[in-house]
């Protein structure tokens, strides 16, 4: 099972599911095998689920959970959260938006 951050809401992947694209927001993507549970934070992409079985993960970024420093995530948070306020043009405004999204998301997956 695959359970992905779609931005419909999270949702689960079995054998057998309906053939779907499904746009990833930033969030925790997990692969289930077996008993065996890894974690990915992905930030943006695609999921593709095929009638056949497979899913492609097709991700910007995809680094497993445990390999990511939390107090990198918070300084980040900051910066980018410092950017947001001090932006003069939509251009600034929107970039530091999106790192501001998605530190708040890595923030989040960190804490839960």
């Amino acid at each position: 099972m695959v359970i992905i951050p779609a931005t419909t809401g999270q949702m689960g992947v079995l054998p057998g599911h309906v053939s779907t694209i499904a746009e990833l927001k930033p969030g925790v993507l997990s692969v289930h095998e077996g008993n065996d549970v890894i974690k990915y934070f992905v930030s943006s992409g695609f999921a593709f689920i095929h009638a056949n079985s497979f899913t492609d993960i097709i991700a910007v970024e995809a680094v497993p959970l445990d390999k990511i420093d939390a107090n990198q995530v918070q300084k980040g948070l900051a910066e980018f959260t410092q950017k947001f306020n001090s932006a003069t043009t939509d251009l600034e405004k929107a970039e530091a938006q999106i790192g501001v999204e998605v530190h708040s998301a890595l923030s989040f997956a960190l804490s839960g």
